[in-house]
């Protein structure tokens, strides 16, 4: 017996705060996107010690391994990119957020 098909819901409803967090993450990547034509600064930092408003404060754009890992993992190539790190000497038991960005680094 397979499972009963569902239908792809078509329309996602957002309130007002998933549209203000999605806003602020684009904005964020879009600042990391500019780096090399801004100058700005950027903070490479860990999701639960939530710095942002303290780099804020330093005009510091941040980064986060734990989000990319999400955004790659999602993509289906985060595996691909640990696989890279591990190649270049990165051992296995070093944090695979931060492997997934060494990996994502090294691959350009």
């Amino acid at each position: 017996m397979s499972a009963p098909q569902r239908k792809p819901s078509t329309d996602v409803q957002k309130d007002a705060s998933m549209a203000k967090q999605k806003a602020m993450i684009d904005s964020n990547f879009d600042r990391l996107g500019n780096v090399k034509n801004t100058g700005e600064k950027v903070s490479y930092t860990f999701v639960p010690g939530n710095l942002n408003e303290l780099i804020m404060c330093f005009d510091m754009v941040g980064n986060y391994p734990e989000i990319n890992a999400i955004q790659n993992g999602l993509r289906k190539k985060s595996g691909g990119l640990i696989m890279e790190a591990e190649k270049w000497g990165h051992s296995e038991d070093v944090c695979t957020y931060v492997k997934a960005d060494i990996g994502m680094m090294r691959k350009g």
